[in-house]
């Protein structure tokens, strides 16, 4: 059995942090419930055990914060995980010119100088044990603007901006630190805001591809996700958990009812093409690993005779190029005939680009990497999405890259590719959310790959350049991405959908001059 964490939760007596302490408490581990409200944090940790603790802390006070670790160290010998849950919204929606400059900066001292402050107090610990992490609550406030919440959607753009810059100067000593956007989620506060007629519920929810609000313990689910070993190459990620709402940029209602949200059942079906080497390969054994029922697509004969030797005859491979329509629906049809249902694809397959100056390349060669890239990935999520029932617990994760989000010199229709897979993703999202499909994205940066090492071998890349701009210093695992896979395609990321996850060990993060590490 692993070894129990010791988790500090600010926020954590009521709402979304209670939801998290809760699920570390869950899963074996220690829990400091921090809270501007003392007894109730006391009266939490109680209730979860004697392994816990409860603490009166106000984090926009410096003392309080310092108090707050001491007390963690005292009580459990070290901080392995910190979550910067505590927060508060704008007092009364005011007109900026309306609001008092003292409301302003009370907000900022509590959602933006609090977080930095545990982060710093937390991170002194954490950087002499060589490893932890940090778990920051942005919103998509953040990202989108809110009227009237000018204070607000200020502050929860600087959290994201502040956990990228902490994830960029730690990762290379052992401390991840990401963030999580919520949407709108159903907490005590938010049940008070309906019931004394501040907050309209269907009015939100027609906004919501999903169509519901999420609950706090799926919020939980991400935040719990990010802090754990499963997400060792996630750092100055943003991962959106908000129904959608980000991703959907129509005029009109996002949904007309609540999604399905019942859990796939078990052994699922899942399809996963480019699946016989790379990442692929390390997604197909993670589901494997998982109990399901894979059918794995691949254009490679002699890489498929391998993997069906080593799945045997509880799986199907089918080969197949992306590109095949009838080939697709065909392979399709077969997991269909053998098991009744799809539950799960995984859209992997891809291809380098001609890594060519740009007048130097054809036509050809741009339409066939693209084609591959994006137009494979239409083509398996169409067929799967039409084989996939209306009851929810569906799910599509496509691969896209680093690539689709900064652009890569001589690497024209790989990057459009991408971009291209990033925006399908957020589209599918919402148009089958009502079906209760959830859609969405990972973006890896350099990973350990049979491609990139011949990437590495022809000269095409130098690795000590990418080693050196990736604050990790390291490329990343194909089984970390399987891992990240594993997870959207889960019901543990039942509220996240038309997101785009990133992968890269800080790699996107990093907007420095100079070398991100020292390789």
């Amino acid at each position: 059995m692993a070894q129990a964490r010791a988790v500090i939760v600010t926020g954590g007596a009521d709402g979304i942090g209670w939801a998290i302490a809760r699920r570390f408490a869950a899963a074996g581990d220690r829990v400091l419930i921090a809270d501007r409200n003392g007894e109730a944090a006391q009266a939490r940790a109680a209730s979860l055990g004697e392994a816990h603790v409860g603490l009166a802390v106000d984090v926009s006070v410096e003392a309080d914060v310092k108090a707050m670790v001491a007390a963690c160290l005292s009580a459990f010998g070290r901080v392995d995980v910190l979550i910067n849950n505590a927060g508060v919204i704008d007092a009364q929606a005011k007109p900026v010119v309306d609001q008092p400059l003292d409301e302003f900066r009370a907000l900022i001292g509590v959602n933006v100088t609090g977080v930095f402050m545990a982060a710093r107090e937390a991170g002194r610990v954490m950087l002499a044990q060589g490893q932890g992490a940090i778990v920051n609550l942005a919103s998509g406030a953040g990202v989108a603007a809110v009227p009237f919440r000018n204070g607000y959607g200020a502050s929860k753009a600087a959290v994201a901006s502040l956990t990228r810059t902490l994830a960029c100067e730690w990762a290379g000593r052992g401390v991840r630190v990401n963030a999580v956007a919520p949407g709108y989620t159903r907490t005590d506060m938010v049940e008070r805001l309906i019931a004394n007629g501040k907050v309209d519920p269907a009015l939100v929810e027609r906004r919501i591809p999903l169509g519901r609000m999420a609950a706090p313990d799926e919020i939980a689910e991400a935040v719990f996700y990010l802090a754990s070993d499963e997400a060792s190459y996630v750092t100055g990620a943003l991962l959106v958990a908000d129904g959608g709402f980000l991703a959907f940029g129509g005029t009109g209602p996002a949904s007309t009812r609540p999604a399905p949200h019942v859990p796939a059942p078990g052994p699922r079906t899942v399809a996963v093409t480019g699946g016989a080497s790379g990442i692929g390969r390390a997604v197909v054994d993670r589901f494997v690993r998982d109990g399901d029922r894979v059918l794995v697509i691949d254009r490679d004969a002699a890489a498929l005779e391998a993997l069906a030797a080593d799945l045997g005859p509880a799986h199907l491979v089918r080969r197949c190029d992306v590109l095949d329509e009838t080939g697709i629906e065909a392979a399709m049809n077969d997991a269909m005939v053998r098991w009744g249902r799809i539950d799960v694809l995984v859209n992997n397959a891809g291809v380098a680009d001609v890594f060519k100056p740009t007048v130097d390349q054809s036509a050809a060669e741009f339409q066939t990497v693209f084609d591959i890239n994006l137009t494979g990935a239409f083509i398996a999520a169409r067929a799967a999405g039409r084989r996939m029932t209306d009851r929810g617990g569906a799910a599509i994760v496509n691969l896209g890259s680093i690539a689709g989000l900064a652009a890569l010199p001589q690497r024209n229709a790989y990057c459009a590719a991408k971009a291209g897979v990033g925006m399908l993703t957020k589209s599918l999202a919402c148009e089958w959310a009502e079906r209760g499909i959830r859609v969405n994205a990972v973006a890896p940066g350099y990973i350990e790959t049979p491609g990139l090492l011949a990437l590495r071998d022809s000269g095409a890349r130098r690795f000590a350049d990418v080693l050196r701009r990736t604050p990790m210093g390291r490329l990343g695992l194909p089984r970390e991405v399987a891992d990240l896979v594993a997870f959207l395609a889960g019901d543990a990321a039942s509220y996240v959908t038309g997101s785009v996850v990133s992968i890269d060990g800080g790699w996107h993060a990093f907007g420095d001059a100079g070398d991100a590490s020292d390789g």
